[in-house]
């Protein structure tokens, strides 16, 4: 049956005691449910996979308590902790056939021979790799999807509570990377484990997870649904983590009931943004940031009066949009804009000036603090 996992202010301090400490993860505490494939989000040195290396038993945590369902596992050694876990390396023995490989962790269990066919049989049933079972070829003699395949039929032969996937696709060429994340959603589900995946590639976890949580410097900014983060980012930075934003410095020049209207710097542009699309409470005269997501934005060769004036630097066919990157005045932050239009707009091409303004009701306010990666 699934467990919840669940971190209880987690901390994970490298060098404790040391003259440059290094505090990876700082007071992390949030549940995943039973059966959920949740993931690990956000940029290098962020902390996602010390968590999950915890979460295994391979870092020991400083401070707070994990549990699998009911249990206190903080201090329960790695192999009693039943865990399936795929690097990203694959860590597959090429001395070994491949169903000697799947069936590794059930020998040293002491599983009865007919049992070990049985289930690595079923396993590569579930992961598609029968065909390839009936040759059993060294893992040498499989391509790189195929390989990752059988890293996961072994960290799923012997039925872990938890499943743990670190970076699994970052090996993979991009074409096959789409495949794989699809294919490791359908096992995943077809298992019911809960699994925790982590990935730098905000494209991959939000095609992946059910949930995702965001961490930057060991905290986590916000855990949600792919659709809630991409449409209501609590700052900044999950903003831009989470797709692209463009962002414009602004100052607030008066608070309505429902709105604030706020300047943009650099510039005579005035705009209004719902309270319901801000999460910060600025006054007259303070500063903020207006994003704007790519298809917030509209590029027109005709001046209004809240455009502001820019020259397109790449026009890039996309497919089913057309990206326009504009670089606007050095006096606003930043220089250069994402805009994507449904369409090819004929009287535009690369250098020529343009005004770029805004769809009523779709930006978003933040803070100014904090929106580095």
């Amino acid at each position: 049956m699934s467990k919840n996992v669940t971190y209880d202010k987690v901390n994970k301090i490298y060098g404790e005691g040391s003259k440059n400490p290094v505090h990876a993860l700082k007071d992390v505490s949030f549940t995943i449910n039973p059966g959920e494939l949740f993931c690990l989000l956000g940029p290098s040195g962020c902390g996602k996979t010390t968590l999950l290396r915890s979460t295994a038993g391979l870092e020991e945590i400083s401070s707070g308590k994990m549990y699998y369902g009911d249990v206190d596992i903080s201090t329960i050694p790695p192999y009693k902790r039943n865990i399936g876990m795929v690097f990203q390396s694959f860590a597959l023995y090429p001395h070994m056939s491949i169903f000697e490989n799947v069936a590794y962790g059930l020998r040293v269990r002491k599983v009865p021979n007919d049992e070990v066919k049985r289930k690595v049989t079923d396993v590569m049933k579930l992961v598609g790799l029968e065909e390839e079972l009936k040759r059993n070829p060294s893992p040498t003699a499989l391509s790189g999807g195929q390989q990752q395949r059988v890293a996961i039929a072994r960290a799923l032969v012997y039925d872990p509570d938890i499943l743990l996937l670190d970076e699994p696709l970052a090996n993979l060429d991009a074409k096959l990377r789409r495949y794989m994340r699809a294919e490791i959603r359908r096992i995943q589900k077809a298992t019911n484990i809960t699994t925790i995946f982590v990935t730098h590639d905000q494209e991959e976890a939000m095609a992946v997870g059910d949930r995702l949580a965001v961490l930057r410097k060991g905290v986590v900014e916000q855990i949600g649904s792919s659709d809630e983060l991409y449409n209501e980012p609590n700052n900044a930075f999950v903003a831009n983590f989470i797709g692209k934003m463009n962002f414009f410095e602004s100052e607030t020049i008066s608070v309505d009931s429902d709105s604030y209207s706020v300047k943009i710097k650099g510039s005579n542009v005035g705009i209004t943004v719902r309270k319901e699309k801000s999460h910060i409470e600025p006054r007259i005269g303070e500063r903020v940031l207006v994003g704007g997501r790519p298809e917030h934005l509209i590029v027109s060769a005709q001046k209004t009066d809240d455009s502001i004036e820019g020259r397109v630097h790449i026009i890039q066919h996309l497919g089913s949009f057309i990206r326009y990157e504009v670089d606007i005045s050095k006096d606003i932050s930043p220089v250069t804009l994402e805009i994507d239009m449904d369409s090819l707009q004929k009287d535009i091409h690369e250098g020529d000036m343009v005004y770029v303004s805004f769809k009523k009701d779709r930006l978003y306010l933040f803070s100014p603090e904090g929106r580095e990666l």
